[in-house]
């Protein structure tokens, strides 16, 4: 295989964007060969950015994935395009990274996990949060025993209230707040706990403070879900789309013998300013400047599994129980009632108020 690993990227919009400049300019073992977008505002911006540097533009991708040389795609389309262009890539046997969730229906996960392993292709979920250097190191300290045994995990995101019709209109298409943004919080769970930990119990409550039009789509703008997992240990998320101090994503993991938390002042660097309105720290303007270092070493680790035949650092087993999941806070926060699980980690046909 050759040394560097020729990718296209599938949607170029903000996340899209990022992907391929870190290709472009960031990671030495990747080639951004091609991108593609049907939105002609992001066409300028490629036209612009991207095709002075050798890159092709492309404004379907039935015809970017037919670029001679191509072997990997990042997906990074609208939510409800994601399983179309994975599957269109991956039976082309093109390689994909694609941004979470790859769809927000547990069955159609399932289906594509199974018919994954037949294909010379292979498929990582874009969970960026892993690959972020303080919760790696979280990690590695759980994994020592450093805390003894993990219980508890307590983990929020918060985003800056965005009135301009921009985020309404990304919701209206997004799967829900759980599905959408929880899910990262979920898959550091199981990747605190164990990828194989099965879920017992889940229950969720939201409420509509700005974004009233989520009511048309039954989301709420701030919400709050806890999970039982059946080995006795408790998950409790808090996220909300209308914060005013900035983006601020904080975990914290209580174990039998202390504790670790991670980002728990939300401070885009070490400057402390004092005066006659207190002492002030500014917060990170959102999720794409906290996690710009992650993006890059998520593709680094992405590209190096394919080059060199490694094992990918994400396994489709856990994004499918961090969906499950998802999908069941989802449908808990509009419904009102607790969902259960067996002991199998599947959905049980009642549920209970």
């Amino acid at each position: 295989m050759s040394s560097k690993l020729n990718i296209g990227v599938v949607g170029i919009g903000r996340m899209g964007q990022r992907h391929a400049l870190n290709i472009l300019h960031h990671v030495p073992r990747a080639r951004l060969l091609c991108v593609c977008s049907p939105a002609p505002h992001e066409i300028e911006w490629a036209e612009q950015t991207l095709k002075p540097e050798g890159v092709q533009v492309f404004a379907d991708m039935e015809q970017m994935i037919q670029t001679p040389g191509l072997q990997a795609v990042v997906i990074a389309s609208s939510t409800n395009l994601h399983i179309t262009h994975t599957l269109a890539a991956m039976e082309r046997g093109i390689h994909v990274l694609c941004e979470k969730p790859i769809t927000t229906d547990v069955a159609e996960l399932q289906s594509l996990i199974e018919r994954a392993k037949k294909w010379s292709a292979r498929l990582m979920v874009g969970f960026v949060r892993r690959f972020d250097k303080n919760y790696a190191d979280a990690r590695a300290k759980i994994q020592s025993g450093l805390i003894g045994s993990p219980l508890v995990v307590r983990s929020q995101g918060t985003e800056k209230l965005d009135k301009s019709g921009y985020f309404i209109n990304y919701a209206r298409v997004s799967g829900g707040i759980f599905l959408d943004t929880v899910i990262h919080d979920i898959d550091l769970t199981l990747s605190f706990f164990g990828d194989d930990t099965r879920p017992k119990s889940c229950y969720a409550t939201g409420l509509i403070s700005h974004h009233h039009e989520m009511k048309e789509f039954g989301d709420a703008d701030n919400a709050v879900g806890v999970v039982e997992f059946w080995d006795g240990r408790i998950a409790y998320y808090y996220h909300s789309r209308t914060t005013q101090h900035g983006y601020d994503n904080c975990t914290e993991i209580v174990g039998s013998e202390g504790k670790i938390g991670i980002n728990l002042l939300p401070t885009v660097n070490k400057v402390q300013v004092s005066g006659v309105s207190g002492i002030i720290r500014e917060a990170f303007p959102s999720w794409i400047d906290q996690y710009k270092e992650a993006f890059v070493t998520e593709m680094e680790a992405f590209s190096e599994a394919i080059l060199d035949g490694k094992e990918l650092p994400m396994k489709l087993e856990a994004a499918l129980t961090g969906l499950k999941i998802a999908e069941a806070l989802q449908q808990s926060l509009v419904s009102g009632k607790k969902i259960e699980f067996g002991e199998d980690g599947e959905r049980k046909l009642t549920s209970s108020l």
